[in-house]
């Protein structure tokens, strides 16, 4: 940590460093009020850390999500979709609040840490899909996600960075930012939001969606194993043996709705899939599968079409080629889909 006397000064420098590198979600679109992350955790955290939680609460409210509440509505708590977003807020901030009496200290340099390899990840990230200029991205606090891709009420997507989650999970930043950049870019140009969660979609574009923004990683920073790309080691250390049965698992829930307000069938065979947590889904796979199978069915994609072109795909054609893909998987005896 550093010393507490030079924070103001560099808070001043990592002000203006973000300001500039994401002009697009600074000002008007999450409130003129609304200063780096940073300063506002600092002025929160002076106010708060030995308060009850119910004033603490009411602080992060004032200093935090306020200023930014088109974000915090929108993309953090995902208030439209989640009837529960207020029950979740509170257990969620309640352990959070307890984590910064320890880890407090580190967001400031946890932001520049997150500047610096936006930087350079995005530099990359041009090499193969042309993108321009500095991403949609936007450092915030939240405790139950590092990194996702949202739409905020104007239509525009935005990548949301938790730097306190990053902290606290040690993220490979190098790993994960080129995941999310792919989620933001594909938002823009394939109208894919959400990370393939949306109205009237099934289970198969999530599937797609996460599998070709892992796969992504490991094009555009190469060098780390299945494990860490997948950002979690069980995962990896699955055998490629267990393609065919575990794509005719998820065959069975392919037609389920992404989102279905009135069956809950949806919501559990997307958790089934896609959520980790401590209690498992699946008695005999790990938690988060769902990035495991995409990932192997994003390379299948990959022997007859090129990156640009898989990533070019509409929803519908996603979901598709998905579909064919994992046919593909279930069929086979002997699976390499290297």
């Amino acid at each position: 940590m550093k010393n507490p006397a030079s924070v103001p000064t560099l808070l001043s420098v990592v002000a203006m460093a973000l300001v500039a590198s994401f002009p697009a979600v600074a000002g008007s679109q999450l409130g003129d009020t609304a200063q780096p992350i940073d300063r506002s955790f600092t002025a929160f955290w002076q106010a708060a850390k030995d308060k009850p939680f119910t004033e603490q609460e009411a602080l992060w409210d004032k200093f935090i999500e306020e200023p930014r509440e088109a974000l915090y509505q929108s993309v953090v708590w995902e208030v439209r979709n989640n009837p529960n977003w207020k029950k979740l807020k509170d257990g969620a901030l309640k352990v959070r609040f307890d984590q910064y009496r320890n880890m407090g200290g580190d967001i400031p340099k946890g932001v520049r840490a997150i500047n610096t390899a936006l930087n350079v990840q995005a530099k990359r990230f041009a090499q193969y899909f042309g993108a321009s200029g500095q991403p949609r991205a936007v450092v915030v606090l939240a405790p139950q996600f590092d990194a996702k891709s949202g739409v905020l009420p104007n239509g525009t997507p935005v990548l949301a960075l938790a730097v306190d989650s990053l902290i606290l999970e040690k993220a490979q930043l190098d790993v994960i930012l080129p995941h999310e950049l792919f989620h933001l870019w594909d938002a823009e140009h394939s109208g894919i939001t959400n990370d393939g969660v949306m109205p009237d979609t099934h289970l198969l574009l999530p599937l797609y969606e996460e599998g070709l923004a892992t796969y992504v990683s490991t094009i555009v920073s190469p060098g780390h194993t299945d494990g860490e790309y997948l950002l979690q080691n069980d995962l990896g250390a699955l055998p490629d043996a267990r393609l065919p049965e575990v794509a005719k698992r998820f065959l069975q829930n392919a037609d389920v709705l992404t989102i279905d307000p009135v069956r809950h069938e949806a919501s559990k065979a997307f958790a089934r899939w896609f959520e980790s947590g401590q209690t498992a889904f699946q008695a005999d796979l790990p938690n988060r599968s769902g990035y495991w199978l995409g990932l192997h069915v994003v390379r299948v994609l990959a022997r007859n079409h090129t990156l640009n072109e898989i990533a070019s795909w509409s929803p519908r054609k996603a979901e598709t080629e998905t579909r064919a893909a994992l046919t593909v998987l279930a069929d086979s005896q002997q699976v390499s889909s290297r």
